[in-house]
């Protein structure tokens, strides 16, 4: 039996640690966020409305991917949300039927997961591996040993923990600002509750969470152009908020704003995708995968952190 550490608590991390598990390894997933999920996240805001602030739904392609969102449909943890926002194009869009965080925590059953651990080196100790991590005011500092390590994070941060000991090719990533919005009366959000912008100026996604079913009272997530995350990235907080809300006020309506927040996703979108699914390196015992790896979607994190599962137990079978 071997040690795997997954380093990332999102999809790609936690379907590899799932698939390693199964296979009869010892796994611990390390992830720096308070909850599980990475970008499937979801937050509660002031007056008791929720709203789904990084992915916001995702499709099915392929049939491996289609087997288990089979399992989450079976018991409720998902659902079709719609199929096709300005258009019915008959292919669903899936949601998570408590947000995005609830689908991270469904996945993280029976699995080890060590919230708020902010790993900071990867470093070689003879055949196995150091994973370290700092104390933060979340929780002390600590180390483990591993035989092999997953690292899930996007490229330039796996990059950093690994800095001297391996090489990754650089990758480019566009960011977004990610703006929730509690309200006193439903947003003007047409049916089915989602509108995907290619020419608005400000935004590339408005959703209605509850029209995603994701909210018992209103609250809608938007999401910034990725041109306009770079341009504003830097400004004061709440300067960008306020101009944001201006920017959102054609769908805000008339209704009473009860509460705000922002979040800037520095790693939101890879700009393309490796062509291989997850990346061995270290004689296989260093294994990189994430939506750089299978694609920039819920399913492509998924089928990057198959592929690294895979990686690591052809890895236990030669050793």
């Amino acid at each position: 039996m071997m040690r795997v550490v997954v380093i990332g608590a999102g999809m790609a991390g936690l379907t590899a640690a799932r698939l390693i598990g199964a296979g009869g390894h010892d796994v611990t997933v390390l992830d720096k966020g308070r909850r599980p999920g990475g970008r499937m996240a979801t937050r509660q805001l002031d007056g008791g409305a929720s709203a789904d602030h990084g992915a916001q739904f995702f499709t099915v392609r392929t049939e491996e991917f289609a087997a288990v969102v089979a399992g989450w449909l079976a018991d409720g943890t998902v659902r079709e949300w719609c199929r096709g926002f300005s258009s019915d194009d008959g292919h669903p869009r899936f949601a998570a039927a408590h947000g995005m965080a609830e689908l991270a925590a469904r996945m993280c059953v029976g699995l080890d997961v060590r919230a708020s651990v902010h790993v900071d080196s990867v470093r070689s100790a003879g055949r196995r591996w150091m994973v370290s991590w700092p104390a933060t005011p979340r929780g002390p500092g600590g180390a483990i040993e591993a035989d092999i390590v997953v690292l899930t994070p996007p490229i330039p941060q796996s990059a950093a923990l690994v800095a001297g000991v391996v090489a990754l090719p650089e990758w480019n990533y566009e960011p977004m600002i990610s703006l929730l919005v509690a309200l006193d009366d439903r947003p003007a959000v047409s049916h089915p509750g989602g509108i995907q912008f290619d020419d608005d100026p400000t935004w590339s996604w408005i959703g209605d969470n509850v029209a995603k079913g994701v909210s018992a009272l209103p609250a809608v997530t938007l999401h910034t152009r990725a041109d306009v995350a770079v341009a504003r990235w830097d400004e004061d907080d709440e300067v960008l908020r306020e101009d944001l809300l201006l920017a959102a006020a054609p769908w805000l309506g008339a209704a009473k704003i009860i509460d705000v927040h922002m979040h800037r996703w520095r790693y939101a979108t890879p700009v393309g995708s490796h062509p291989a699914r997850c990346l061995s390196k270290a004689d296989g015992r260093l294994v990189f995968a994430g939506d750089a790896f299978g694609g920039p979607r819920i399913e492509g994190a998924f089928l990057s952190g198959r592929a690294a599962a895979a990686a690591v137990l052809h890895a236990g079978e030669t050793s």
